[in-house]
Order: structure tokens, then sequence, then C-alpha cells
């Protein structure tokens, strides 16, 4: 091939991967006004729970038993938020709409919230009350955590994220076998009346395509376990003795293709996750109080509950 073809031939890739970086970054760029505008349509609601009592809730039956009939309430309202999905072109390039729950502790009360867009609002009061018919959603202002004394100064946060890959879960009441939510509400409790915090979690349906990469994860550990990895080069010795001696299959043990049970355990986990309705989550965390040093406590407090869903062979929510 001429010189003048190679050149024609870098020039034309050089201007389809800058035809490609605009186009993403034009993409990139109208997915944020668009979540700007979505964020401007949210109707944010106060949940009314009414309070536990330990007589009629539990009453002879065992505190655990109890929880996981909570966790099914819940996962009923994770069932039909999961249904409003939308598909389609525009769907795919702006994005699902998310959903906004929140716990905010101000003035010495926590209070749970949810925002939604508009169009959603009916979908998720009924999934709310489908989950827990005695609760009631009320229309609200937004609501202000930040101290009027710190202001700024005093205000502090960060953004949770998976330590390893979004295919490893986490770990769930049915492995910790303690009620996460009570760790959360008491260390949101120990706040004093000039102290706000607040957990927002945004959550949005995902897509097919993170089940499929689940499945192709867990496929590929079980076929390449017990292969070696190559690349190790013979001795000088071995490789002259390769000219006259006939190849010779490596034998593989069938101990070294089983799966150790802390292996095993990770790959149920993770076939386990994607019969679950599964969402792009991001939690978001922030204290406000009078002074930095105090803001920064209460922050240190609220993640630190966080690592209860921690667990051997599971993946660890960090702030960053």
């Amino acid at each position: 091939m001429s010189a003048a073809g190679i050149l024609f031939i870098a020039l034309f890739f050089l201007l389809l991967g800058g035809i490609i970086a605009a186009v993403l970054w034009q993409r990139r760029l109208l997915r944020e006004a668009k979540g700007i505008e979505r964020g401007l349509k949210m109707v944010p609601m106060l949940i009314h729970l009414p309070p536990s009592s330990e007589d009629t809730d539990v009453g002879g039956r065992d505190v655990r038993d109890v929880t996981d009939e909570t966790i099914s309430k819940a996962q009923v309202l994770y069932d039909i938020i999961a249904s409003t999905a939308s598909k389609g072109f525009k769907s795919k390039f702006y994005g699902q709409r998310h959903i906004t729950f929140e716990i905010v502790a101000s003035k010495g009360v926590v209070r749970y919230y949810v925002a939604v867009p508009v169009a959603l609002a009916p979908v998720v009061k009924q999934a709310v009350i489908s989950a827990y018919p005695a609760s009631r959603l009320e229309e609200v202002a937004e609501h202000n955590v930040f101290s009027p004394v710190g202001k700024l100064h005093g205000t502090i946060g960060g953004e949770l994220v998976l330590k390893e890959d979004y295919v490893h879960p986490i770990a769930t009441f049915s492995e910790t076998k303690r009620d996460t939510m009570q760790s959360l509400l008491n260390a949101l409790s120990s706040l004093e009346n000039e102290d706000g915090a607040g957990i927002q979690i945004l959550l949005r349906p995902a897509s097919d395509d993170w089940a499929k990469r689940s499945h192709d994860e867990v496929a590929s550990k079980r076929k390449n376990k017990g292969k070696s990895s190559g690349g190790i080069l013979p001795s000088p010795k071995g490789a002259l003795s390769v000219l006259w001696k006939a190849p010779e299959a490596s034998e593989v043990k069938p101990e070294d293709k089983q799966l150790t049970s802390l292996e095993q355990s990770q790959l149920d986990a993770i076939e386990e996750k994607t019969r679950h309705s599964a969402y792009e989550v991001l939690v978001r965390v922030v204290a406000s109080s009078n002074t930095s040093q105090r803001s920064q406590t209460i922050l240190n407090t609220i993640v630190a509950t966080f690592a209860l869903f921690d667990a051997p062979g599971k993946t660890v929510l960090v702030l960053t």
C-alpha cells in the first residue's frame, strides 16, 4: 500500500474517533441537562408511618421472623417501582427516571421522605401503601438539615460507593441476621437539636444487561477454575528437551477443578442477586452542625453503620 493510502486510512480513523468522541460528549451534556430538568420536576412527600409496637408486631414470634416479614414488604415496594421502567430510544439515551428516598434527622426528629417525578407520583404512592398499608404520604415543602450557625464550614458529606464490581452483592439480612436499619436509626437518634443529618438514596431501574453480565461472570469463574495461567518460561534444559520429547498433555487434577466453599458461596450470592429487581443506586450522606468537628463525628457514626453490610466475600460500601 502506498504512503498516500496509509495516510488516508489514518485520517479516516482519526476523523471517525473524533466524531464518536463528540457524540459521546454531546450525549453526556444532554443527559446532565435532562437530569437537572427532571430534578426540578420532583415532588417531595413525607411518609407517615405508625409507631411500631413490640406487643403487636412481635408477640410470641422470633424477632428475626418479624424482620424477614418487614423485608418482604420492602421487596413488594421495590418490585412495583421496578415496573415503572420505560423502554425505547429515549430512555436508553437519557436513562431511566430516578426516585429518591431520604432519611432525615433534624431538631431531634427522624423523618422519612420520598421525592418522585410528577408522572410517577401515583405509582409510588400505591407502591408504598401496598407494602405498608398503615402508611400515609403527604406532599410537603423542601426540608432543610443545614445548621444556621455552622453554615458551610459546619457541613460535610460524601457518597458511598462499592469497593468491588457491582455484580458482587452486599451482605443481606439472611446472612448478617442483624437489623441494619435499627442501627442506622440509633445513630440518627443520638443527634442533638442543633445537629442535622440526611441519608439520600437515589435509585432507578437498571437495564437487563447487568443480569447477563453477572451470569457471564459466574460462568467464566467456573470455567477457568483449575486452568494454569501460563506465561512461565521453561528452563534452558527443558527448552532443549522439547526438540526430541513428545508433547505431554498437562494433567489437571479433579480437586483443582473444584471451587472452594468460599468461592462457591460468592458465585451463589451473585446468582441469587439476579433473581431480584435491580437498580442503579447512589447513596449520599450529609451532616451539619455548629462546628466542623461535630459534623465529622456525626458523619463517621452514620458511615460506620454501613459496615454492617460487609461480610467475608462480599463487596463493601466506602465513603468518597
